[in-house]
């Protein structure tokens, strides 16, 4: 949370607040309708689900079919996000994919605040059901030497990393979070 709220903060003048709160519209949406999905609906097969999806997205981003950020897409992408997020705790790559394109500025101003405000919500659901405590903050605090080093780094790599790049990553961190899913 540290890192994606710093980063939010550090490139805010690329964020469009109304596209952003579209996006966030859909996330609540979505998070509700996949908690209420996840009552009825459980099991190995539903990871692997997502991550044949998520591959399938991929796959047409890598045959050039251009994922935009219209208002519409920024809805459904963090509806799909909130409903991954809830049923197997992976929001990124629904809402990643449409930034793909974007550019770098942008898409990290995006993303950032997007995250931050599912990655809050995540932690508020799971404080509200006990779920969330002193052990995870201790895991936290093991990852904080990293997410300071990151926060120092990032700076200095971000003018190198160009739209090309960018697409790039973003397919290959969706992708690689679809294949954890359909191997766990």
């Amino acid at each position: 949370m540290v890192l994606v709220l710093v980063t939010a903060y550090r490139e805010r003048a690329a964020i469009d607040v109304t596209a952003l709160r579209g996006s966030l519209v859909g996330l609540i949406i979505g998070t509700i309708a996949g908690a209420i999905a996840l009552r009825f609906v459980s099991g190995p097969a539903l990871g692997k689900t997502f991550g044949v999806l998520v591959l399938l997205a991929v796959f047409l981003s890598v045959t050039g079919y251009r994922f935009t950020a219209t208002r519409r897409s920024l809805m459904i992408a963090g509806g799909a996000a909130g409903i991954m997020g809830a049923m197997v705790g992976i929001h990124g790559p629904p809402i990643s994919l449409v930034f793909q394109n974007a550019e770098p500025r942008v898409a990290r101003g995006m993303l950032s605040a997007f995250f931050s405000v599912a990655y809050l919500g995540a932690v508020a659901a799971l404080a509200a059901f006990g779920l969330f405590g002193v052990p995870q903050i201790v895991r936290a605090a093991i990852l904080t030497p990293g997410v300071v080093l990151g926060l120092i780094v990032a700076p200095h790599i971000a003018p190198y990393i160009n739209g090309t790049r960018l697409r790039l990553i973003i397919l290959a961190v969706a992708a690689t979070s679809a294949l954890v899913l359909l191997v766990r």
